[in-house]
């Protein structure tokens, strides 16, 4: 006997937010954004032809998402499902147009399937039978009971005849006589040897019905074989779990979603890692626990303060050696400075302040090819610290997102949201702020790099084996930005040394304006940082 559907490692999960804006972070950031929740984990089990299989378990343990991922209408996240025939759905209203009449749903839903209009017309009369609704087959199943529904749906699937047939609580709403016609009828399935995966509460239904159990538990198998195995341990539990008080109930559902919050290994790394149960895990003694946490701690803080007072020692002597050589340097920059800008335009002040200037306040995020979230395509990357010049701004035609029109580097197109982007003011002095930086930087003509911007690169002499600094250019090969590798500093002497940033992303980047140059500093670790970038403000 062959298998008719076989699930490996199959997992299913969604993401949870706390507030609408979240879903557009998990859209627009590569790395995503919400809480994962794992409705479904390491699902592995086979079916074989003509197998009526129970599935079962409390609220919430995953049967809907299961009868979702066998009929098809949702993929999986990760893992294989191989399928060999047509799978059905049998729910209450599953896949009814509720402005539509029954009639019309039964056409709507078999063209869908790919019958032929000829078959369609064929199908009708029969289906209408058996559900057996009487007139209100003319009306809108908006106006139908969940019986009803229930009634047109199995009518539906079981005159198609499927080689699958999935029943998610079809059964426990409507009459006895109906519920012992659909019996009969699935009755009739299994002896064509159809597969039937049949998902209800009523234990006495499943023992009735199906030869096999498969028992699910926050997402997870906890047991899957014959009715006579599993059904016996399912309703100890089942016992077990209604003699619980409301107190025990809630720190056992509280369990059940820490499993599901994080990802599990599969059957095979479990097998070569084993855990214990989360009930027969024994405490440690928490005052044992407690003086290795304090004894660590304070070694920790008399570490901390040994180095506080070396580095201040160090600092005093490193203002008194550094001191000539940064009034030097500083007249030599500011000479600089004055010899880059000599020449160019003098702007209005007006005439800056009609540019809607923003900088990327994220790690990076996608920017699209048109205000639309639905039907719009990636077609680039922006990156902390990147600004942008505001062209249009415009509303998304369906979600609550408010997009920005700007130009990429490229000359195309592009628009951001705008949770992605922010204003910023002028805040440092230059003409202080950047003899500063020559203390820092991991090379010795730092006046001459800096230079370098808006000059054309093909124009100048570099050296190629000078590691320490990096020059991107645009387009036209006009030298946009200079990457220097700086001596490692922890953000406490980034802020002691420089101030507050004006902009900075979970400790890792910041962003220090000026009314000429955006200086941007990034760690490679929480604890270092030790590469700066700096950038011609946009004219």
């Amino acid at each position: 006997m062959s298998a008719s559907i076989v699930f490996k490692n199959v997992t299913k999960n969604y993401k949870m937010y706390k507030k609408t804006s979240d879903k557009l972070l998990d859209l627009v950031l590569p790395k995503g954004y919400g809480e994962d929740f794992y409705a479904l984990q390491n699902i592995s089990f086979e079916a074989e032809e003509g197998d009526v299989i129970g599935i079962i378990g409390v609220n919430g343990a995953g049967k809907s998402t299961i009868s979702n991922l066998i009929s098809g209408v949702v993929p999986p996240s990760s893992g294989s499902i191989k399928i060999n025939g047509e799978a059905a759905l049998i729910s209450i209203g599953a896949g009814f147009n509720n402005q539509l009449t029954g009639r019309e749903n039964i056409e709507l839903k078999c063209l869908m399937l790919g019958f032929s209009k000829k078959d369609i017309q064929t199908l009708i009369p029969e289906i209408i039978e058996f559900a057996d609704i009487g007139p209100f087959i003319d009306q809108p199943v908006k106006k139908y009971s969940s019986g009803m529904k229930s009634r047109l749906g199995f009518a539906i699937s079981v005159n198609i005849n499927p080689d699958i047939l999935v029943i998610d609580e079809a059964l426990s709403v409507g009459d006895k006589t109906f519920t012992q016609k659909c019996l009969d009828k699935m009755n009739s399935f299994k002896e064509m040897g159809k597969t039937i995966f049949f998902i209800s509460h009523s234990i006495g239904q499943v023992k009735e019905f199906c030869q096999k159990a498969l028992w699910l538990e926050a997402g997870e198998i906890r047991a899957y074989g014959t009715i006579e195995e599993i059904i016996p341990q399912y309703e100890k539990f089942i016992k077990q779990f209604n003699k619980m008080s409301k107190e025990e109930k809630k720190q056992f559902t509280q369990q059940l979603l820490e499993r599901r919050s994080e990802k599990r290994p599969t059957a095979e790394e479990h097998e070569d890692h084993p855990t214990m149960p989360i009930r027969n895990r024994t405490r440690k003694n928490p005052k044992r626990i407690g003086m290795k946490n304090l004894s660590f701690i304070l070694g920790f803080v008399l570490i901390l303060a040994s180095a506080g007072i070396y580095l201040k020692l160090d600092k005093i002597s490193t203002f008194f050696n550094n001191d000539e050589k940064v009034q030097a340097v500083k007249a030599a920059n500011t000479k600089q400075i004055k010899a880059n800008t000599k020449d160019k335009p003098v702007k209005k002040a007006s005439d800056k302040e009609q540019k809607d200037i923003r900088y990327v306040q994220v790690d990076d995020g996608f920017v699209r090819n048109k205000p639309d979230l639905v039907s719009s395509e990636k077609i680039s990357m922006v990156y902390f610290g990147e600004s942008i010049t505001v062209e249009q701004e415009q509303k998304d035609p369906t979600d609550n997102i408010n997009w920005l029109k700007f130009k990429l580097d490229d000359g195309r197109e592009a628009w951001i949201s705008d949770k992605l982007v922010t204003k910023v003011a002028s805040q440092i002095n230059e003409d202080s702020f950047i003899p500063k930086l020559s203390t820092i930087a991991q090379v010795d003509q730092f006046t001459e790099s800096l230079g370098y911007l808006g000059k054309i690169e093909k124009d100048l002499s570099l050296s190629d084996n000078n590691s320490a600094v990096k020059l991107t250019s645009n387009q036209d090969g006009r030298i946009t930005e200079v990457d220097l590798a700086i001596n490692g500093m922890t953000p406490d002497q980034i802020h002691e040394q420089f101030g507050t940033p004006v902009l900075s992303e979970d400790g890792k980047s910041y962003l220090y304006h000026g009314k000429e140059y955006d200086f941007i500093f990034y760690s490679t670790n929480a604890n270092s940082f030790n590469q700066l970038t700096i950038k011609q403000i946009q004219s």
